[in-house]
């Protein structure tokens, strides 16, 4: 287990969104994002901000990354000969000899290639729902991708459609309204400018209720149903999801 899974894991046990852990070391919930998918450690500052939060000690929160196999390496080492530990260590000098000289290069897109959607500020809960204001602001957001046709892009917000809408990227969708029972859906319920968005499965019931279906098996994700009374609307089915592309990796 990397460090990332680790730290996944500790969230999980912990019972905190990216979001709420994002915000208790005071940063953005994207950059947080980055740290869960990286097998290397953070920064001793974030380090001791999450051995806080977690009422751990450092060395607890990162021994599962390299303890358990640094334990298996001495085993192994010494349950070995003196000429077998020789080679071992003469190996390990190479290895190390060939990261020095390893060039590694982070992926880069020329601005020009890319494809992007003009997502708007407000969110699609892929979770319980999310109580948003639209200001009408708006942003670009880029992908090596090619998307289809669409009406309006909002970022994933939560984590109840993973892995199919993975949280923080971006989904693209239309203004058309229901169609088909089962396809993927942003809906809006309440009154405009109060609503609860969400990016969800929807199916059309024999009562002309709609059930509320999300991607993700997690037990905590049930299904929920919407009428006409609840004062809900099918905004749209989804078109595209795609993560977005960093800046740092554009080049113009």
């Amino acid at each position: 287990m990397n460090f990332g899974q680790n730290l996944k894991k500790l969230r999980k046990n912990a019972k905190l969104t990216q979001s709420q852990l994002a915000e208790k070391l005071g940063m953005k919930q994207n950059a947080y994002v980055l740290w869960e998918q990286k097998s290397t450690n953070p920064t001793l500052e974030i380090l001791e901000k999450l051995a806080d939060i977690y009422d751990l000690p450092i060395q607890e929160l990162i021994k599962e990354t390299d303890n358990n196999a640094e334990k298996q390496l001495i085993d192994n080492y010494r349950s070995l000969t003196g000429e077998q530990q020789e080679s071992v260590i003469n190996f390990t000098d190479f290895l190390i000899e060939q990261n020095k000289t390893e060039i590694i290069n982070l992926k880069t897109y020329r601005r020009s290639s890319l494809d992007y959607a003009i997502v708007e500020d407000e969110e699609l809960s892929a979770g319980f729902g999310q109580s948003q204001s639209n200001t009408g602001g708006h942003y670009k957001a880029y992908t090596s991708e090619t998307l289809g046709r669409y009406d309006g892009a909002a970022r994933v917000k939560g984590e109840s459609m993973e892995p199919e809408f993975p949280n923080f990227s971006i989904a693209t969708f239309l203004h058309t309204g229901f169609g088909r029972s089962g396809d993927i859906y942003a809906i809006a319920e309440g009154d405009l400018g109060e609503e609860r968005l969400y990016i969800k499965q929807v199916f059309e019931e024999e009562d002309g209720q709609f059930r509320i279906h999300s991607l993700n098996p997690d037990p905590q994700y049930k299904d929920f149903y919407l009428g006409q009374e609840d004062n809900f609307r099918i905004i749209g089915p989804v078109v595209d999801n795609f993560e977005e592309i960093e800046e740092s990796q554009i080049i113009d």
